[in-house]
């Protein structure tokens, strides 16, 4: 089974890096770097790490079956989730604030929801968040969540010998259970963003301080017709 995952997941990565490698990426340096060759060599190399940090989330948060996948499948999907968050990460969403990483199998550290949705309050670690509240991520639900190029936003800055990133991208999630051999309903079933912070941590990007909130039908940008 966990051959079967990885050659999934990695063909997912693919298809999504692919899939946003178009997508707006503003990149900046600090003062005292110059705008040559090599720093746009090194600039070029983040925002591909970014774009894959991207597509992983998309690959861990999408069903791999449409037939549904196994708990033990479902455990390796959140592991992998968490593996781009840092250790201390938050996620805010409007049914609060999960702060920390954690592990799946491990009670002390993916307890359930506490319930408690004040602003200040802590309703569990993002491990909890996953495991018992992502939609994209309960074993009833066969969903796939695809990312619009256009509404996909990276903004990478070094200063101080020190990479980060604003990040914002949208995730719209679709039913492709199947069912006497019927095709996939692709029935829209949730659509919300994630936009915050990503940090470069011992050479590898991951997530920091992040907030969900619902989004509406993606629209691109009005498209500007040159003059004739």
């Amino acid at each position: 089974m966990k051959s079967t995952f990885g050659k999934t997941t990695a063909l997912f990565g693919v298809l999504l890096a692919g899939a946003i490698l178009t997508a707006p990426a503003v990149a900046q340096f600090g003062p005292g770097h110059a705008d040559s060759f090599r720093d746009q060599e090194e600039l070029q190399a983040q925002i591909t790490e970014l774009e894959q940090l991207h597509a992983t989330f998309h690959a861990a948060i999408s069903v791999q079956n449409p037939a549904g996948d196994s708990d033990e499948v479902i455990t390796q999907r959140i592991r992998l989730i968490l593996s781009i968050f840092a250790q201390d990460a938050k996620l805010t969403t409007a049914a609060g604030n999960y702060v920390g990483n954690g592990d799946p199998e491990d009670p002390a550290t993916c307890p359930p929801p506490s319930g408690d949705t004040s602003p200040t309050g802590q309703q569990g670690t993002l491990c909890t968040f996953f495991k018992y509240v992502a939609g994209g991520l309960q074993p009833g639900n066969h969903w796939v969540s695809l990312t619009p190029a256009y509404k996909t936003k990276y903004v990478p800055v070094k200063k101080d010998g020190q990479w980060t990133s604003s990040v914002y991208f949208e995730c719209h999630y679709f039913d492709v259970s199947t069912a006497d051999g019927q095709a996939p309903p692709w029935t829209a079933e949730s659509h919300v963003n994630l936009q915050g912070e990503a940090r470069k941590i011992d050479g590898k990007w991951l997530l920091t301080t992040i907030t969900s909130s619902p989004v509406g039908v993606p629209l691109p940008p009005p498209i500007e017709v040159p003059a004739r």
